[in-house]
């Protein structure tokens, strides 16, 4: 659950608690505050609300706001195509792809995404159902939002869809809030380095790669050290 969406809900029920009885007027403080349509039925149920901000939240950031900048990293950016291209692969799967840049540059490539239709497969990644296993799963910053356990049940996801002996790449950000307001309730997970190597080992896998990733664009207001990459090898 949204930590940030769930302390800013609590707070507006404890200064007005009226919104409760009355949910029109809820409704417009709700898409007021957040800056969201979350539509003319609202869950009288917290956790949901919650859930329902946070899915409206995320929708118009990544599917009406946020732009790519993968060209501009220097580990997780454009040398992933030859990275991958080199080990001739049969499958490979893009984790929120957004939009799809690396269609038609990394062979036998499939983009999934909930919120850009630019992707093959519109669909959550916990959603994706598919008998196909991957040489090489792709997930640049798209397992990086909510809480540890969601997190984690996404990383099992994506690793089940990977072939034993195949890798998954990873780009990560540590907690650090996009600058843009429409970031502001997002709740980015606080990767870390611990945490990495935990989960791979808990996943039966091998971290083979990791670096401090930062941007090879003077002009970008991405700081070295904000970003982490990292691969993991699917093990028997």
């Amino acid at each position: 659950m949204n930590r940030k969406i769930f302390n800013k809900i609590n707070e507006m029920i404890k200064d007005s608690p009226q919104l409760l009885l009355d949910s029109n007027t809820f409704r417009e403080a709700i898409n007021g505050e957040f800056r969201v349509d979350v539509g003319s039925k609202i869950s009288s149920n917290i956790e949901n609300l919650v859930n329902q901000i946070d899915e409206a939240v995320l929708e118009k950031y990544f599917g009406e706001v946020w732009q790519p900048e993968t060209k501009k990293y220097k580990y997780s950016g454009l040398s992933i195509i030859d990275q991958v291209n080199a080990l001739n692969p049969t499958a490979v799967l893009d984790v929120g792809c957004g939009y799809n840049e690396f269609k038609g540059k990394i062979q036998n490539l499939t983009g999934i995404d909930p919120y850009n239709s630019k992707a093959d497969i519109m669909v959550h990644t916990l959603d994706y159902e598919t008998t196909t296993k991957y040489d090489v799963s792709i997930c640049l910053g798209s397992i990086n939002f909510g809480s540890t356990d969601k997190i984690i049940k996404e990383i099992q996801k994506v690793v089940s869809l990977t072939k034993t002996g195949g890798i998954v790449i990873f780009r990560a950000n540590p907690g650090v809030t996009h600058s843009n307001y429409n970031a502001k309730w997002i709740d980015f997970f606080d990767w870390n380095q611990s945490f990495i190597f935990n989960i791979a080992q808990t996943l039966n896998c091998r971290v083979t790669q990791f670096r401090t990733d930062y941007s090879i664009d003077k002009n970008s207001e991405l700081k070295n050290g904000e970003r982490f990459y990292f691969v993991f090898e699917k093990l028997d």
